[in-house]
């Protein structure tokens, strides 16, 4: 399918800063970055915002229970190891990775791969390249990354869950 995208300002993203002013210039498009520079444009439909908040809930009162922060679809990471950045639909970093975080970088994208990361699926995705994407996250250093499919309610999961954690993925998929 394909989906023609206008833009209020030229797509020229060399650099964070770029990437932070088209995306500020765009609001209601998610971009991302691979390492090859290719940048990646997807809007977030109504179903598929209402989706993804629901797996941020979840994960926001794990934080409050165990601490950490959790983190909603318009957070961007650096995954690395070049200048791959990512926005997952849910993420959780625990307080102890928080506060290794070098002071230089905490007002930007955070180097590291969340701890915890949940992507769904939207009607423009092909859900194989949704799992790949969460198996990048664990390749990083995510410990559970998990990959939802509201169409078919597959729902695919990598890495180990911390213990406490239990999601409910009914909830996300009937959002």
């Amino acid at each position: 399918m394909r989906m023609a995208v206008w833009l209020r300002t030229p797509l020229v993203v060399e650099n964070d800063a770029d990437l932070i002013r088209v995306s500020r210039e765009n609001p209601g498009y998610r971009f991302e970055r691979e390492e090859d520079g290719t940048v990646v444009v997807s809007p977030t439909h109504t179903k598929g915002g209402a989706k993804s908040l629901a797996a941020a809930v979840q994960l926001y009162n794990f934080a409050k229970r165990v601490g950490g922060k959790a983190f909603d679809s318009s957070t961007g990471f650096a995954i690395g190891p070049k200048t791959r950045l990512y926005m997952p639909d849910a993420a959780w970093v625990s307080a102890a990775r928080i506060q290794a975080i070098d002071p230089k970088v905490a007002d930007k994208f955070w180097p590291l791969s969340p701890d915890v990361v949940i992507e769904v699926a939207s009607d423009t995705d092909l859900f194989g390249d949704v799992v790949r994407k969460v198996d990048r996250y664990i390749e990083r250093g995510s410990l559970s990354a998990v990959a939802v499919d509201p169409r078919t309610r597959a729902v695919v999961e990598r890495g180990v869950a911390p213990t406490d954690l239990a999601l409910d993925f009914d909830a996300i998929i009937d959002a």
